[in-house]
């Protein structure tokens, strides 16, 4: 959640409890199931915490947070109490009917999801690239407005601000040289006061009963702040026989606005455009839908380029044609991407290593493709699948087709492998095909049925995380239709193939 720019972290705080107590209205009181604490076991909420504003110092760097007008609440809930996506539409809606003044965004994403997104706060992450500030802001706002027209996206919004309150001091250097004090002796007397001399002077005193080292550092204490002529009177220098020049003498302070937070993408400024998704919402579609809009907008005018690493990226065109200035899909579109095509190659990889294996095992190149042809078999299974619970094309629907693979083939070695020992001992081929399928009937089953049920709790969503549903789904599609068809289209297969390849070998051959 984010206020105006410029709120006092105080008052952020205020209202991040207000938005505490209307989450708590909605699921109940925090119930983390701790003996020290009361119990709500009526409560849907197991614990709820907030983090306010930004320290200035290392945690600055993990934190979604830009200053103290920023707050992000976490919010755990009991398991299979309510669903995530209606609770998150109808506190979508009733916050912001609540809080006009304040930007919400919600990302129900679990652990996996931060590891394939890098820990980003959204599904979709657009950067806009280049040297203005200014620019890259208009530039920005043009492209969340149009992604913002795209159905299934929700929650679009700028990280960077530029419009938060600042003092800009200006010295006058033809003083202050009059004065003998350079810029950087009356800047590092600024930064003292208004923070703390460790920034640019550190020093570490190490406490020798527990090995801990503390800063140490000039700091000005902060009830001391309370208006611009604290700033004016702040002492620069005490000179020989001299009195402290104050910084009215040599500087003007005046009122103005300017970046709470400046990215950068290697060394390029960079402006974040972050986009959630409506429940039900494909990533991959919406992904597509939102790039139709961008490339259909002719004021960014943008053409499709490669950078260095081959990632793509759009050249912003229009108005900024020549400027440098670009536009790139980062985050986890850039993880989906990647993953997809590591993901299809890898899937060919394991079908030609199969092959390879099993050719050397059954030494024949011609047994090995009438086993794979389970592998087609379980995709009739798999759409099926897929089409009927609405299932999409993801990594975890891909790793659940590449574990399909491993665990189909099973069913055509079963098969033929009896069939060519019925063929050794003198049997008839459509014989030995038809007695493989009748004999390799139970075991082919038995091994299809304990797959399926072991994996129909986890695609049902029952005792597991919602990112393993697709993998589950896969297989459970893939395994039953792959125990069917094989005892179905193999033996005749094998049949055709081996009565071709015996009458058109030469005579007095094997």
């Amino acid at each position: 959640m984010r206020l105006p720019s410029g709120t006092r972290i105080e008052e952020t705080e205020r209202v991040v409890a207000r938005v505490e107590s209307e989450i708590e209205r909605e699921l109940g009181h925090p119930d983390p199931d701790y003996p020290q604490i009361e119990r709500h076991p009526q409560s849907d909420l197991r614990m709820l915490i907030s983090n306010i504003g930004v320290l200035m110092d290392w945690p600055a760097a993990y934190t979604p947070n830009t200053g103290p007008m920023d707050a992000f609440v976490l919010v755990q809930l009991k398991e299979a109490r309510r669903d995530v996506f209606e609770l998150v539409q109808k506190l979508r809606a009733g916050l912001r009917e609540k809080f006009p003044g304040v930007e919400f965004a919600f990302d129900t994403g679990g652990l996996l999801t931060a590891a394939l997104n890098f820990g980003e706060p959204a599904p979709l992450h657009f950067q806009v690239l280049g040297s203005n500030l200014a620019i890259l802001e208009e530039l920005g706002r043009r492209v969340a407005r149009r992604i913002g027209e795209v159905p299934g996206i929700e929650d679009v919004r700028l990280l960077e601000r530029h419009d938060y309150p600042a003092l800009e001091v200006r010295i006058d250097r033809t003083k202050a040289a009059l004065l003998g004090l350079g810029v950087d002796e009356i800047l590092r007397n600024l930064v003292t006061a208004t923070n703390s001399s460790i920034n640019f002077e550190p020093a570490f005193w190490i406490d020798e009963r527990n090995g801990n080292h503390y800063f140490l550092g000039a700091q000005y204490p902060e009830r001391d702040h309370v208006s611009v002529d604290t700033l004016f009177d702040i002492p620069l220098a005490r000179r020989e026989g001299g009195k402290p020049v104050p910084l009215r003498s040599v500087a003007t302070i005046t009122r103005g606005v300017g970046p709470a937070l400046v990215s950068h993408r290697d060394i390029t400024r960079a402006v974040n455009i972050y986009a959630g998704l409506a429940p039900g919402a494909n990533l991959g579609r919406v992904l597509e839908q939102a790039e139709t809009q961008l490339l259909s907008d002719p004021e960014l005018g943008l053409e499709q380029i490669e950078d260095r690493r081959g990632r793509r990226l759009f050249q912003i065109g229009g108005n900024y044609a020549g400027r440098g200035y670009t536009l790139a899909a980062t985050g986890e579109i850039q993880t989906m991407r990647s993953s997809f095509s590591e993901f299809v190659r890898g899937l060919f990889l394991a079908v030609v290593l199969v092959y390879l294996i099993m050719a050397a095992q059954l030494r024949s190149f011609l047994d090995p493709l009438v086993i794979l042809l389970t592998v087609p078999l379980s995709l009739v299974g798999v759409a099926f699948t897929w089409a009927a619970t609405g299932t999409t094309w993801n990594v975890q629907s891909l790793m659940g087709l590449i574990l399909t693979v491993g665990t189909v083939v099973e069913y055509g070695i079963l098969l033929l492998h009896f069939a060519r020992e019925e063929l050794a001992r003198g049997v008839a081929i459509e014989e030995a095909a038809a007695r493989a399928a009748e004999v390799r009937l139970r075991p082919i089953l038995m091994t299809s049925l304990t797959t399926v049920l072991a994996l129909l709790p986890m695609a049902l969503g029952i005792g597991g995380g919602q990112a393993s549903i697709p993998l589950a789904r896969t297989m459970v599609g893939g395994v039953l239709a792959a125990a069917g068809l094989t005892l179905l289209v193999l033996p005749a297969v094998y049949v055709l193939l081996k009565s071709g390849a015996q009458s058109s070998a030469p005579e007095g051959t094997a």
